[in-house]
């Protein structure tokens, strides 16, 4: 994986445009292996929509999971850092200026219709934003983000979001964990924040709204997530991220993800 310093970040987000008002909006296509996108911010609300692949961002709430099939919602101002795996997808920019009230205050993840995903690549249209404000560009931009609103409201606040803690025996804990999800425990966490499962249970649940174990499993899905999406056969996965049977993964991926790990992995594949 490329990993990119806060320097390096900020020179390409400015060699995209994004430094560089452009009215009402503009999009690029995002095609990438492995990149780390480090810590940055810019002026417009960004949809991000993935067709194959798995990309994860790391907000001020937490981390995000965008899989296949999905967009994900970063509002304007909102700092930020992404880990891209294969991903092939289209971003859309929007200038907050022409976007309506109504949008989620923080990211968010939600999946998209099949109208919403053929606007977000016919915005490709105007890669380095509208030469001129004709009807036609207004109108589409602004019928984009309604729809985006619309679906943006009708889901869940928490859906593929693992959140973050600040306490800093929580914060080691957590990091540890998340080297390797699938081996991680309670008793290795406890280990790691030095405190009594009794204090490490309350603060944690607490901080996350989440028990340990729900978080951890989590954890171990927005792995396994990434793992399918890079071709990794669905047995293989299964046992990486701590599932000793492939049924009771299966359960646990479809209730998250809303679909097979088989049907997810197979995703990657169609154009």
């Amino acid at each position: 994986m490329k990993i990119l310093t806060v320097e390096e970040t900020q020179t390409v987000l400015n060699d995209t445009g994004l430094d560089c008002p452009k009215n009402p909006g503009f999009a690029f296509r995002k095609s990438s292996s492995a990149i780390f996108y480090d810590w940055h911010e810019h002026p417009y609300h960004q949809i991000t929509y993935a067709r194959s692949g798995t990309t994860q961002i790391e907000g001020p709430d937490g981390r995000h999971l965008l899989p296949t099939g999905h967009a994900i919602w970063i509002p304007a101002g909102t700092r930020h850092r992404t880990m891209i795996r294969n991903l092939d997808g289209v971003s859309v920019y929007f200038d907050p200026v022409y976007f309506p009230s109504g949008g989620a205050q923080h990211i968010r993840t939600f999946p998209v219709t099949a109208v919403v995903r053929e606007m977000l690549f016919h915005a490709l249209r105007w890669p380095d934003g509208p030469d001129e404000q004709a009807p036609i560009t207004q109108s589409f931009f602004q019928t984009l983000s309604l729809l985006c609103v619309e679906q943006l409201q009708a889901v869940a606040d928490r859906l593929f979001v693992l959140p973050r803690v600040t306490h800093p025996s929580l914060v080691r804990a957590v990091d540890a964990a998340l080297v390797s999800p699938g081996q991680a425990t309670l008793t290795i966490a406890l280990t790691h924040a030095g405190m009594s499962e009794r204090s490490f249970r309350r603060h944690f649940l607490a901080e996350t709204g989440l028990t340990w174990q729900d978080w951890i499993t989590q954890a171990r899905l927005f792995q396994a997530a990434t793992l399918l999406a890079e071709g990794q056969r669905v047995t293989d996965v299964a046992a990486e991220v701590g599932y000793a049977s492939l049924s009771a993964f299966a359960k646990a991926f479809t209730r998250l993800i809303g679909m097979t790990p088989i049907r997810f992995r197979e995703m990657q594949k169609e154009d």
